[in-house]
């Protein structure tokens, strides 16, 4: 089993939106998240993230480019920081499976195999709140 890993949700924020995917139509890129696992000993954490970019159209936000993958996120091994080095994606098509059983522990292969419409469902929701609440937040500034 795992061990745990304290995780800086600031910086899987930051390194998610800026790292992972670039915006395709001069949007800004928002993501949400779920931690499936981590573990210390090799410095991973495995999530299922679902990274989307909007472009502000007027007073609404549309979308561009966009994904939604299982991770396994590397960082550093200092306990007093946590700085997320790079990541790894599972590739598309034939490969996915093989990739799945390389990357991530049994117990998240499980959990995300062979989609997991859940997860994903809830994530979407995550990021719907979090634009309304920037669209709210923007027009309480504006009045």
């Amino acid at each position: 089993m795992s061990q745990s890993v304290s995780v800086n949700h600031q910086e899987m924020e930051r390194y998610l939106s800026t790292e992972v995917m670039e915006p395709n139509f001069g949007g800004d890129v928002w993501t949400s998240y779920q931690i499936l696992d981590t573990n210390t000993t090799k410095h991973e954490v495995y999530v299922w993230a679902l990274i989307q970019e909007y472009v502000q159209k007027g007073d609404r936000f549309e979308q561009g480019s966009g994904m939604s993958a299982p991770l396994v996120l590397y960082h550093d091994d200092d306990d007093e920081s946590f700085t997320i080095q790079g990541h790894r994606l599972p590739r598309d098509g034939s490969y996915y499976p093989t990739d799945l059983w390389t990357m991530f522990p049994i117990h998240v292969q499980l959990a995300i195999s062979p989609h997991p419409d859940g997860i994903v469902t809830k994530l979407h929701a995550q990021m719907e709140e979090k634009i309304l609440l920037h669209q709210q937040a923007k027009h309480g500034k504006e009045d």
